[in-house]
Formats: C-alpha cells, sequence, structure tokens
C-alpha cells in the first residue's frame, strides 16, 4: 500500500483505550461531560473511517468504485461533524468562566456560526463527485469536498482563537488548555502532512488531541463524586453540630467573621452544684461519663424548642432564644425549656443514681452574637445581658430557676414568682432577683 497509516491505527489504539477509561464508570454529567460523551466515541468511528477510507482508496482497483465512495464520504462527513463537536466542546468552557452575560450571548451565536457552515460541508460531501490522485506523487485527494474540510478546519481554529482572545483573562489555564491543543493540532499535522505526503497523521493528531481534552476535563467517577458527596455531608453535620444552621449557611457565602446585634434576646446559664467536691469523691473521669450523658438529654432536648445551645463551659450549659432567628416570645420559650429541664435532672436522677442539682439564671434584653477569630471559632454572645444572666446562676438556689427583673417584667401574670431580698451583685450594684416557683404557671 502506498500510504503509511501506522499513526492512524496508533491513534485508533488510544482512543479505544480512551473510551474504556471513560466509559468503564459511571461520570459525573456537567456539560464538558456530556459533550464529552458523545464526541469520545464519535472520535473513534472518525479514525475508524479513516483507516478504512485509505484502504479503499489504495485498493481502488479491485473494489467497486461505490464503495470507495461511502467510505471517503463517510470519513469527510465525520471530519466536518468532529470539527464541529470539539469547537463546541471548547466553546463550553466558557460557560464555567466569570464572563459577561452578553458575551455568552456571543459564544452561543458563534456554535450556529460553526454548526451551519458543517451542515453545509456535509451536504456538499453527499452532492459533489469525488477526485482521486494517481498513486505515489501525492496524499489521496477526495476533490471538493476534501478541501472544504481543511478550509472549515481553519475557520474553526480562527473563531476559537477570536473567542479564546475575547475572553482570556476570565479563563484559567485549564479552560485554555483544550483550545491550544486543537490549534496546534490543525497547524502541526497540516505542516508534517504537507511535506510528508504519505505519512497520514491527521489522524493521530486528533486523537492526542481528544487525549489532551480528558487530561483537562471533569471527569471523575460517581463512586468518587458519593464519597465526596459523603465527606460534605459529614463535615456539613459537624459544622451544624457546632453552629446554627443559618449561620452555616452564612459561612458557606460569606467566608468571614460577622457579629449581629440582637435587641429582644433572652440568655441562660444553667451549672452543675458542687461539681469539683463531686469529682473528687467519684473521681474526674466517671464524672465526665455522667456530665457528657446529662447535657446530651440536653441537648435532644433542645430540639423540641426554638432555643440555640452556644456552649458548654466546664460543667456550665449555655443556651439563648431569640437569636440567630427572632421571634416574639422567646422568653417564655426559654422558661418552658428550662422547667422542663429540671424535670430531666430529676428523672435522670433516678435513673443513674446520682444527686445532681443545677443552679439557673435566666436574664433578657440586646447582645451581639456572632463569630471572631480567626481558628476554632465558635458562635458566641457578648454584652452586659450575657453577662447578667451568669450572675443570675452564680447567685442563684440550688434546684430552682432565678431570673432578672427584665425576665420577671415580662413574664410575670403568666408565672409565679418568689421575690429575693436584694442582692448585692459585683459591677451590677444591688439588683432584685426572683425565683420561679415550681409548676407556678398562671
Amino acid at each position: 500500500m502506498p500510504y503509511s497509516i501506522e499513526f492512524q491505527i496508533s491513534g485508533l489504539v488510544v482512543i479505544a483505550v480512551l473510551c474504556i477509561v471513560f466509559f468503564s464508570k459511571p461520570r459525573w454529567k456537567s456539560l464538558q461531560n456530556s459533550i464529552f460523551r458523545i464526541l469520545l466515541p464519535f472520535t473513534f468511528f472518525e479514525l475508524l473511517m479513516d483507516i478504512i477510507s485509505v484502504i479503499t482508496v489504495a485498493e481502488r482497483d479491485h473494489i467497486p468504485g461505490w464503495v470507495n465512495d461511502l467510505f471517503a464520504k463517510g470519513y469527510i462527513i465525520t471530519m466536518f461533524v468532529w470539527i464541529t463537536g470539539v469547537v463546541i466542546y471548547i466553546f463550553s468552557n466558557f460557560v464555567y468562566a466569570d464572563i459577561p452575560e452578553r458575551r455568552l450571548k456571543l459564544i452561543k451565536a458563534a456554535c450556529l456560526f460553526v454548526i451551519i457552515p458543517a451542515a453545509a460541508g456535509c451536504v456538499l460531501t453527499i452532492f459533489t463527485p469525488l477526485k482521486y490522485a494517481n498513486y505515489g506523487r501525492e496524499i489521496y485527494s477526495y476533490g471538493i469536498p476534501s478541501i472544504g474540510t481543511y478550509i472549515f478546519s481553519v475557520y474553526c481554529v480562527v473563531v476559537s482563537i477570536v473567542g479564546w482572545l475575547m475572553n482570556f483573562r476570565h479563563l484559567s489555564f485549564k479552560r485554555k488548555i483544550p483550545m491550544f491543543a486543537f490549534t496546534i493540532m490543525e497547524g502541526s499535522v497540516a505542516l508534517l502532512q504537507m511535506y510528508s505526503k504519505n505519512l497520514l497523521v491527521i489522524g493521530f493528531g486528533t486523537a492526542v488531541c481528544i487525549l489532551i481534552m480528558y487530561m483537562t476535563m471533569e471527569n471523575p467517577d460517581m463512586d468518587m463524586i458519593a464519597k465526596l458527596n459523603e465527606a460534605n455531608r459529614q463535615v456539613n453535620n459537624l459544622l451544624l453540630n457546632i453552629l446554627p444552621a443559618s449561620i452555616v449557611a452564612e459561612l458557606k457565602e460569606r467566608p468571614s467573621t460577622f457579629t449581629e446585634k440582637y435587641d429582644d434576646v433572652t440568655v441562660a446559664f444553667m451549672d452543675i452544684v458542687d461539681f469539683t467536691k463531686m469529682s473528687s469523691v467519684v473521681g474526674s473521669e466517671k464524672l465526665v461519663n455522667i456530665l457528657n450523658s446529662l447535657f446530651s438529654e440536653f441537648d435532644m432536648l433542645l430540639d423540641k424548642y426554638k432555643i440555640e445551645k452556644i456552649k458548654t463551659i466546664g460543667d456550665a450549659y449555655m443556651i439563648a432564644s431569640g437569636l440567630p432567628e427572632r421571634y416574639e416570645n422567646n422568653c417564655e420559650e426559654m422558661l418552658k425549656f428550662l422547667i422542663q429541664a429540671q424535670r430531666t435532672i430529676t428523672d435522670f436522677n433516678g435513673r443513674h443514681n446520682t444527686t445532681l442539682r443545677m443552679r439557673i439564671g435566666v436574664n433578657c434584653g440586646s447582645v451581639v452574637a456572632g463569630i471572631i477569630g480567626k481558628k476554632k471559632f465558635i458562635y458566641d454572645l457578648w454584652g452586659s445581658t450575657v453577662n447578667f444572666a451568669s450572675r443570675m446562676e452564680s447567685f442563684g438556689v440550688p434546684g430552682r430557676i432565678q431570673v432578672s427583673q427584665d425576665v420577671y417584667d415580662r413574664m410575670n401574670g403568666r408565672y409565679k414568682f418568689e421575690r429575693r431580698e436584694p442582692i448585692e451583685i459585683k459591677g451590677f450594684g444591688v439588683c432584685l432577683c426572683y425565683l420561679l416557683e415550681p409548676g407556678r404557671k398562671v
């Protein structure tokens, strides 16, 4: 045979292996993957048609003319379609970039300006007679249809370069590689073909171009995506256990520290009485396990109320209502939870043969809430409202819920309270405090 088809065969083998690798697993159906899913097997078909058409040209004297024309025209048509597919694939990279909507419309229009000439070239190929060169003098020629593919190829290279230059600064280097591969392949194989008439390398060039595209596209398999989704789910659940859901959503949109003021929030502190003394009696490890069990029950109880757990500080449990989502009657919501929390402690003692008691302090007012710092951040509260709630707990009565004057003013008439003697509280002076009477809702 007068022509060397080793390069075409090598290209066919490369694409065959690539097809096996790509289709061996379900792939992520991104825009590029969807285009590549069609382009890859079509490249295999284009190379197969290329090889067969070369063989039929070489054996033209021994086979019917219509067979030769069938494969020759089939190869030319597949080249038109293949070039169009590559250009569309290149343009798909622009979708991922931060390109103005006006330019995206131009890119979509450019696809039409590629598809329409390709369709015209296919029609021209079907209805135009082919011309064949003599053996041994030059590369086989298909006449006007074959020349049309070269003209169309140059045209597509120009269109791709114009689109690339218009959006150069919006594209990452990875997004530019497919355009580089297509341009270099079209230019280099054409020059090589020009100087080596019988060394057919166009098919190998298409295979290299497709291989480079595969190496630069998003093509993870679905098993990997499932693992990534599961990892993301676990990370998200971990964040939700540390931060309120709305704060997690905000951090995803705006990954920076922030604070926000709330005018109406109720804050409560719960602290175990004589925790240090108990540690020396039952042992630190056992006591921590008891503490974990109790606080876990409080955590589950919180699911029934619109109350946010802020943090635990040693044996203290800090909660707040009215944030991060603002709502009315947050003070009453807090008292409902605390009453149920006392019942939980009583039930816990009965089940674990313990004698735990807690001081509980409550205050309401304005706070500043948010996240500060760069490492190991938490959602926290600041302000005098928080400080006074802490004082309500530390100056409270074991086994009782002590509230501030502000809480009393809001809830008096709904709940019954016992007024205490005025208490000197450091930093706040002499203050009136009230004990919620157990089970005495008006």
